[in-house]
């Protein structure tokens, strides 16, 4: 896909014939059904994030409980599109550039705020009693499971991470619904399925379109199998067929229509930018100030209009050497017998201690809530209220 570096913001986002604002609106209030009827069913007295609830479904669905074994079931039942072939190139691609993926990644998860209703349930999640934790290695440690050699097939670490991931979206969604403040003020189901394709649009779609704009060019075939890896990782989190687009040119498409429906930068982009250049910056400390690095990433992957800022996006000189030297490693990658198979080795080691993490903790995702002051309160609240105004039709027609 030649022009996969062209930017979506408010601006230029819109719905399509497939992906419609009925569609959207409608996709808001539904969950995962398959996996929140299981965990309903481990009848879970408190939230805890600890609690091997994977374990605990299976041993249900041998004493015969109906719920968890339609769970288990489910899941043992492979998607009629599953390309293994496909699933392996994607795993070796991405193997290949661990690094860039790091800085990539953490733009998305950072970006990924300016989606309303997704940065509300985040915030919330961190009320329910996890601690504050670096939410990027943790995501290294999901990445780095995935994208071991043969990680997705059945029983492997990435396909179990990816079960357990989901299965702890359903306790979030049962316990943010259990709180009267929340549950109040939220339209629609928290990690619904818009958000859940958002979610995984931040490391298909836009985590390609970020390396583009960095420099690195893969072939057609080679983005085509980045986006079947995650896509078949968004089947196994539980996202709907109508939501799982079939090739990176679609996935772009209903990107548009996700921005369309649910980015609000004029509420909070603006905090979020100058947050997320802070932390980001907090991440990598012994190599000097980095906040005009990270702000000159933000803001090239993104455009200004992403966050609602009025200022350039200029490009910092570590910003454009990164750039020269991933085009440099891409020649050489396409190249050069052997390199792409050595830089995919490279980075299999690199992920050697992300894995250990997945394996410790059972990989139960905690989700960053970082420390927020009067600011940050006040510029939740305001979207927290453009949200409601925003669906206040969906909200009234709901009750």
């Amino acid at each position: 896909m030649r022009d996969i570096d062209a930017l979506i913001d408010r601006s230029n986002a819109g719905y399509s014939p497939r992906y419609t604002q009925a569609l959207l609106d409608r996709m808001m209030f539904v969950g995962d059904p398959v996996a929140d009827r299981a965990v309903a069913a481990l009848h879970e007295r408190n939230y805890d994030r600890a609690a091997d609830k994977l374990g605990a479904v299976r041993a249900l669905a041998v004493e015969g409980d109906p719920a968890a074994r339609e769970f288990v079931e489910a899941v043992s039942r492979p998607p009629d599109w599953l390309d293994r072939k496909a699933i392996a190139a994607g795993q070796t691609i991405m193997l290949g550039f661990v690094a860039l993926s790091r800085l990539s990644l953490m733009h998305s998860l950072f970006s990924g705020g300016v989606f309303a209703r997704a940065t509300l349930v985040t915030r919330a999640t961190g009320r329910l009693g996890a601690n504050p934790a670096t939410r990027i290695s943790e995501t290294g440690a999901f990445i780095g499971a995935i994208l071991q050699p043969g990680g997705l097939d059945e029983g492997a670490l990435g396909y179990e991470t990816t079960l357990r991931v989901r299965l702890l979206h359903a306790s979030i969604r049962a316990w943010l619904k259990r709180m009267p403040d929340f549950s109040r003020d939220f339209v629609g189901e928290p990690i619904d399925q818009t958000m859940l394709a958002m979610t995984l649009s931040l490391f298909s779609y836009l985590n390609l379109r970020s390396f583009a704009r960095l420099g690195v060019r893969f072939s057609e075939g080679e983005s085509e199998a980045l986006q079947h890896l995650w896509r078949y990782v968004g089947w196994l989190l539980g996202i709907e067929e109508t939501l799982l687009a079939h090739s990176l040119r679609q996935e772009r498409e209903l990107w548009s229509a996700l921005v369309a429906h649910q980015a609000f930068a004029d509420e909070w982009g603006r905090q979020l930018l100058d947050e997320s250049v802070r932390t980001a910056a907090s991440l990598t400390p012994g190599r000097g100030d980095m906040r005009a690095f990270f702000r000159s990433v933000f803001l090239h992957l993104s455009g200004p209009a992403w966050f609602g800022a009025q200022e350039e996006a200029r490009i910092d000189p570590r910003l454009r050497a990164l750039r020269a030297a991933n085009v440099a490693q891409s020649l050489r990658r396409r190249w050069i017998p052997g390199a792409a198979g050595r830089m995919a080795a490279t980075g299999l080691a690199a992920f050697d201690k992300s894995v250990k993490l997945a394996r410790a903790h059972q990989f139960e995702v905690k989700i960053e809530t970082p420390e927020e002051n009067a600011r940050a309160e006040a510029a939740l609240k305001s979207l927290g209220e453009a949200a409601r105004r925003r669906f206040a039709g969906l909200a009234a027609a709901a009750t």
